[in-house]
């Protein structure tokens, strides 16, 4: 017990501060949807929020405050996640290898699978959520992706002992050093921030559940990052917050321009079902 005792207040310092960036997205997200989708479904297409606003910047430094508050639990996290008893577990083992391809290529599946769904089962509102979450995935993506290399931070699987080892810009030529922020775990949140988003606006009534498994599988892909030893805690925290940023402001986009090119060339004005096929009506003319 001694051992333990002694690892005690460690064990509880590292799990407070995850709790408080937990915390601190978890707000922020929670922020986010609910005023996106304040707007009553019957006006929804009326809006035009502002593309940019203010309360981004408090969502941006809550999201560094979260990463900040990460970053001292870092090496902790990994030790944890990288114990015998973990990574010999093969169940655990085959858990976290399923839900990594969750993030990538998972959340380019599934919009892909929800907008060709959409158009095959007639539902443009499918096909839309298909094609926003696609965007949000992208925007994510290529923002993780930029940050990642100019950061330069080294992988716990390259230097389990420093997690505080940066070398700005060498993640743009080296893998080892592209760990801040997560990709896999940016491109999962931005999906699953999508979905909710989507779902919230058009099918209320399962919002609750389709958000509670978006999130919960977004969630997983984070984890599955750590058990793999690929990124240090504050990585997907980083990674989440940037992906739920992303969601918003493609739903935003959309909904300030409902008629933006996108939407004219890739979704169509309607599909009716005929008697050996699908009648599609596309309107690419701007309006």
């Amino acid at each position: 017990m001694k051992p333990f005792a002694r690892k005690l207040p460690g064990i509880l310092r590292s799990a407070s501060q995850i709790a408080v960036a937990a915390l601190v997205l978890a707000v922020a997200a929670g922020q986010a949807v609910a005023q996106s989708n304040g707007v009553a479904p019957d006006s929804a297409s009326l809006a035009r929020p502002a593309l940019f606003r203010s309360r981004d910047l408090v969502y941006i430094a809550a999201l560094g405050a979260a990463v900040a508050a990460t970053m001292p639990a870092d090496e902790r996290v990994e030790r944890s996640f990288q114990r015998p008893s973990m990574q010999n577990n093969s169940g655990l083992r085959n858990f976290f290898r399923a839900t990594g391809y969750l993030g990538d290529p998972g959340s380019v599946i599934l919009s892909m699978a929800l907008y060709f769904g959409g158009l095959g089962f007639h539902s443009r509102a499918v096909a839309a959520l298909g094609m926003h979450t696609g965007e949000s995935v992208v925007l994510a993506g290529v923002t993780s992706e930029t940050l990642k290399g100019a950061i330069g931070r080294a992988r716990p699987k390259s230097s389990p002992t420093d997690s505080r080892l940066f070398r700005s810009g060498k993640g743009f030529s080296s893998d080892d050093f592209a760990s801040m922020p997560s990709t896999e775990t940016s491109a999962a949140f931005a999906a699953a921030g999508a979905i909710a988003r989507g779902v919230k606006r058009e099918w209320s009534s399962h919002a609750t559940a389709v958000s509670i498994v978006a999130y919960s599988g977004a969630t997983a892909v984070a984890a599955s990052r750590l058990y793999k030893n690929e990124h240090w805690a504050s990585d997907v925290v980083g990674g989440a917050g940037i992906g739920l940023l992303s969601a918003g402001f493609v739903d935003r986009f959309n909904r300030r321009y409902p008629n933006n090119l996108a939407e004219r060339w890739f979704l169509p004005q309607s599909i009716l079902p005929k008697r050996n096929g699908l009648a599609v009506a596309w309107n690419i003319a701007a309006r």
